[in-house]
């Protein structure tokens, strides 16, 4: 074996091996990737409640990535939950591929437990929420949706999280 490390796993697909990876408490960041912007979502320490944080608009990797760093220094990120687009069958959507291969990339930089969770009308919900509960106009809605997207892909995986804890 040469001089480099063995780089550990950190992407799964699978909630109980990331649950592995993971302390049993601390915050999650929740991304959903998008080509135009970026979602963002935490939950607090005890992994209870998601929140949205905020939405980045895209740009070159290198900047997001370092602003999604930052946000994992102010916040005491201990790992990222990010949306998997996938089908109605339950096989990855087109987006998938290009989602994972983000993923990896941020995750070179980050070198946190990343757990990519099915996002499965994830941004549908949402708008009809923003707009049958909030009645909210389609201009407020386009600031708000990714990182309310955010927080319900990360709430689905805390909840999921939570229960497979109970199990223990």
């Amino acid at each position: 074996m040469t001089n480099s490390k063995k780089l550990k796993k950190l992407i799964t697909l699978d909630i109980k091996e990331f649950s592995n990876m993971i302390p049993f408490s601390g915050s999650i960041l929740g991304l959903d990737l998008g080509d135009k912007r970026i979602g963002l979502a935490i939950c607090n320490d005890t992994r209870s409640i998601s929140t949205s944080l905020k939405t980045l608009e895209r740009g070159k990797l290198l900047n997001d990535i370092s602003f999604i760093k930052n946000i994992i220094l102010e916040n005491n990120i201990s790992s990222i939950v990010v949306g998997r687009p996938v089908n109605l069958d339950g096989k990855p959507g087109k987006k998938s591929q290009s989602i994972r291969r983000l993923s990896e990339e941020i995750n070179k930089t980050l070198n946190l437990p990343l757990l990519l969770w099915d996002e499965r009308f994830s941004t549908h919900a949402v708008e009809k929420i923003l707009i049958s509960e909030l009645n909210l106009s389609r201009k407020k809605r386009q600031k708000i949706v990714d990182s309310s997207a955010a927080c319900w892909i990360l709430d689905g995986a805390i909840k999921t999280l939570k229960n497979i804890n109970i199990d223990k």
